[in-house]
């Protein structure tokens, strides 16, 4: 009896042990967030992040369900399911154990923002609150470099904006993507860009240790995207230069 309930045992084990490590059989979970011209809810434009994802599906042939959760939540997921991948996805010495970095979708350039004519450079931002989008890139990048004043928000756009206009943060650090599209009906002379301050690389990433199996066929799809046209007219749709 003790032999049968041990041989049991294991095999459960062996089964669970199994069920954490394989990838999702069919249907590629694909976890994302809202942010300006990036992601965003609409048919018609569902930003230049989306479009390129889901026409990399396309040409790779692969089934795929893109589910739109709050940006810490969505890596929390991404991590924690197996065969799961996630965009858009900065990669930082924080994140870079925890995803395969395969397919690049974009580069982006980060800067320090202002709403009152201040010029800020890495090195004057440090005595500065400085607002930015809680788990996102640009606050690991912060934090990496030892900037203290740093002020979280969950989401990343309007909510910034706010807060530096009512003077709650002295700047707000972000990529130059998202700033034009949240700034650019505002005209407003005092808003201020830094120089930029770093150039992130940006992917369609997965799960290291139990990774989207087809992920070549992805990056081959990116290629064909590219050599294509079709993604300079994503991004000619958004108003935005490409950068790849």
């Amino acid at each position: 009896m003790i032999k049968v309930v041990s041989s049991f045992v294991y095999l459960v084990a062996i089964v669970f042990a199994f069920s954490k490590t394989a990838p999702a059989a069919e249907v590629a979970k694909v976890y994302t967030s809202f942010f300006p011209r990036v992601v965003m809810n609409d048919a018609q434009k569902p930003g230049v992040a989306y479009e390129i994802v889901v026409e990399i599906f396309k040409l790779a042939d692969e089934k795929f369900e893109i589910e739109i959760l709050p940006w810490a939540r969505a890596q929390y997921m991404a991590k924690n399911t197996p065969g799961s991948l996630i965009f858009p996805l900065s990669r930082t010495l924080t994140r870079e154990k925890n995803y395969d970095w395969s397919v690049n979708i974009f580069n982006n350039q980060t800067h320090f923002i202002t709403f009152n004519k201040t010029k800020l450079t890495a090195q004057t931002a440090r005595d500065k609150l400085i607002g930015v989008q809680l788990k996102s890139s640009w606050d690991n990048w912060l934090t990496e470099q030892g900037y203290k004043n740093i002020y979280r928000v969950p989401e990343e756009g309007s909510g910034l904006v706010k807060l530096l206009r009512n003077n709650r943060i002295d700047a707000w650090y972000t990529d130059q993507m998202i700033a034009g599209g949240v700034l650019k009906d505002l005209n407003d002379p005092n808003i201020t860009y830094s120089d930029p301050i770093q150039i992130f690389h940006t992917f369609l990433a997965t799960n290291k240790r139990a990774p989207y199996l087809h992920m070549n066929k992805l990056k081959a799809a990116m290629v064909t995207l590219r050599q294509s046209g079709k993604l300079d007219q994503i991004f000619e749709k958004y108003g935005i230069t490409p950068n790849y």
